[in-house]
This record gives structure tokens, C-alpha cells and sequence, in this order.
């Protein structure tokens, strides 16, 4: 492999490890689901997010 290919993979990973692919899956998951509307924009999609993380605050790891 070459060193594109592996940089290519290694900024897949970390995009993923870091939850910033979550928009890419989340429009790939939708479309494949439900073709019959588009999914929310990027900036719908992390407002959103934001707002279920801050109604749905865990406090313990369970």
C-alpha cells in the first residue's frame, strides 16, 4: 500500500473515533432507510445531537 492509502485509512479511523463522521453515517444510514425524504442538513443533524445530549445527561456508566 502507499502511503496515501494509509493515511486515507488512518483519517477514516480517527474521524470515527473522534464522532466526526457521524453526519456521513448518519445521511448514509438515512437514505438508505428512508428514501423517500432527505435527511437533515449538517447543521440540523449536530443541533440535534447537542440538544439530546443535553436533555439526556448520564451520571454513571450504566
Amino acid at each position: 500500500m502507499d502511503i496515501r492509502t494509509k493515511l486515507s485509512e488512518w483519517r477514516a479511523l480517527w474521524r470515527d473515533f473522534t464522532g466526526e463522521s457521524a453526519y456521513d453515517h448518519y445521511v448514509t444510514r438515512h437514505r438508505r432507510e428512508h428514501p423517500d425524504h432527505e435527511p437533515m442538513s449538517e447543521r440540523e443533524f449536530w443541533r440535534d445531537r447537542a440538544k439530546f445530549d443535553e436533555e439526556n445527561v448520564s451520571t454513571g456508566c450504566c
